[in-house]
């Protein structure tokens, strides 16, 4: 059996010294071993076990993407590739119980307690990962359409909450019906995720981290979602000083649940200063271990190596903030410093509308504007293992580990996508089975009605050609239907799209005046010329509240390039 991890493997091909920037600053390394080097360096991630279990290749499914080889009456095996803690097993197992815990994952779970009487699923290759987490969105404003290529570059978040600073404010409702939330929920899960700390939510489908007794049965502290932690909902934006609202958030009133708090939205000296009043440089340092930290993309690298000191980490959310801002978080920048981070949608106004899709703008400008920073299997760990750390979740959910809990997604291996790339490029008609729990939410037509799988009450309908069904009247006793929830959410928004979706918010990096995306003389897009370019494979566009592209030791590399962002000289480079 693999054996149990920690939910959050930081990116050991990226090791710091001890470097004192501040008294209240301090970042930690550990040498690497031989054997990690080798790895890192071929496959550009951190290294995992990579297992062909014996049988495999396993069994040709005789049709579809997964069957049932044997009808059980108590929980469920599941065979094929197995994204583990550890590593992949190639046809490995996967068995939960009949109580919906993980018992076993293993090459071989005929001896697991839980094993005698359970519906035996073969997938052949396809691919068994964690359900997907998504550690923010606001699912209140589900009622939106996208804004597209958007209509305007902000500074600021308030600028377009507000109109602030002669912008033009956006258009948006918060006022989601119940069936128009559900319908989002059921988007959520069609794209292979059960939970999401999505402030706010309705019963029954996704498990809604952020939202009391909307866990559908998860046994886990509700995390806290702060969209304004400094009290500045009138839209106040300060350049310095922390006189904001009245009753901003204080570190005693974080209770020990996971906290997720909207700190430094934009790219102006506002945004920055978020941070300054939110961190131990002000009056309310709300960075701690249960601390997530949403956007943050006018961090420095000083803000994120206190970030990581005080074992806090980062939700990201890209598309958002490209879309609104041209420019996102230097998470190349986190990554070397040790921030874990991981991947939520916003909204669906200028986010995206499912973690697929946010999945897919991460890996473009992974590739893109990043230089290849990041492999498949850490842009994976941003939507699962660091996904369920970020929401507090971590010990229960985003792993598949004996004692977690059994949400779990099936993934088609088509077209040369294996392994976590067929996580990363999959579509909705891709995702072959979502259990939350050991029970089917969503999944194709004929595996969901076979015998032993308690899904041939879950309604019928065609995704992209493909069969399948949506358990949304069984999971939610009747009170809402599929019809139901894909009549309202389909009025502001289709349910689904087969290819890119229409309208969908922009994550070509641009900014009038500025950039525009990879050009002739400017390989990475950042508006800056690729001989004048501290960092000319990897975007480091200036922003508004500095002089120059970043680069906090002054050694000639930027900040989103070098290895050591905090030491000239470099001491930390492997």
């Amino acid at each position: 059996m693999l054996a149990s991890a920690a939910v959050h493997r930081p990116n050991r091909n990226r090791f710091l010294i001890v470097v004192a920037i501040a008294p209240w600053l301090l970042v930690a390394c550990q040498p690497p071993s031989d054997d990690m080097m080798a790895s890192s360096e071929e496959t550009g991630e951190p290294p995992g076990d990579d297992t062909e279990c014996p049988g495999y290749p396993l069994p040709a499914v005789g049709s579809g993407t997964c069957e049932v080889t044997t009808p059980g009456t108590a929980g469920t095996l599941l065979r094929g590739t197995v994204l583990g803690p550890d590593g992949i097993l190639r046809g490995g197992e996967v068995l939960v119980r009949s109580d919906g815990r993980i018992a076993c994952v293993d090459c071989d779970c005929s001896d697991a307690d839980g094993f005698a009487g359970v519906t035996e699923i073969n997938c052949g290759d396809a691919v068994i990962s964690p359900a997907l987490i998504n550690p923010h969105d606001h699912i209140t404003f589900a009622n939106n359409a996208p804004i597209g290529e958007g209509v305007d570059r902000y500074e600021h978040r308030h600028d377009w909450r507000k109109g602030d600073n002669g912008h033009e404010q956006l258009d948006y409702d918060g006022g989601a019906s119940g069936d128009e939330i559900l319908g989002a929920e059921l988007r959520f899960i069609m794209g292979g995720a059960t939970a999401a700390a999505s402030a706010g939510g309705e019963n029954g489908l996704l498990r809604n981290l952020d939202s009391s007794g909307k866990l559908e049965g998860l046994t886990s502290p509700v995390a806290s979602s702060d969209t304004f932690p400094l009290d500045d909902a009138d839209g106040q934006q300060l350049d310095q000083g922390c006189n904001y609202g009245g009753e901003p958030t204080t570190a005693g009133s974080i209770t020990g649940a996971a906290y997720l708090p909207h700190i430094a939205e934009g790219i102006n000296a506002a945004a920055a200063n978020e941070f300054t009043c939110s961190s131990s440089r002000g009056p309310n340092n709300l960075m701690g271990p249960q601390t997530a930290l949403i956007h943050g993309v006018a961090l420095r690298p000083a803000d994120y190596a206190e970030m990581t000191q005080a074992g806090a980490m980062l939700v990201w959310s890209p598309r958002s903030n490209i879309v609104l801002y041209g420019n996102t978080a230097p998470v190349t920048a986190m990554d070397a410093l040790g921030l874990p981070i991981s991947l939520g949608t916003d909204w669906v106004s200028s986010g995206s509308m499912n973690m697929l899709r946010e999945l897919a703008c991460a890996d473009q400008l992974n590739r893109d504007y990043f230089d290849a920073h990041f492999g498949d299997r850490e842009l994976w760990a941003m939507a699962t293992s660091n996904a369920a750390r970020a929401t507090g979740a971590g010990s229960l959910l985003g792993s598949l580990e004996a004692g977690f809990v059994g949400d779990i997604a099936v993934f088609k291996s088509s077209g040369g996508a294996q392994d976590y790339r067929a996580v990363i490029d999959a579509n909705v008609d891709d995702v072959v089975l979502v259990l939350r729990g050991g029970v089917p939410l969503y999944g194709d037509d004929a595996l969901l009605a076979s015998d032993g799988v308690d899904g041939a009450a879950c309604e019928t309908f065609d995704v992209c050609g493909v069969a399948k069904r949506a358990c949304v009247a069984q999971d939610t006793g009747g009170a809402a239907t599929l019809a139901q929830i894909r009549g309202a959410i389909e009025n502001s928004y289709p349910l689904f799209f087969c290819g890119v979706p229409d309208e969908e918010p922009s994550c070509v990096p641009s900014r009038p005046g500025a950039y525009s995306g990879v050009a002739q003389g400017d390989g990475d897009g950042d508006g800056v010329a690729d001989g004048d370019d501290d960092c000319p494979t990897v975007f480091n566009p200036v922003r508004d509240f500095e002089d120059a592209q970043g680069d906090h030791d002054s050694d000639g590399a930027g900040d989103v390039c070098d290895p050591c962002p905090l030491d000239a000289n470099d001491g930390c480079a492997t």
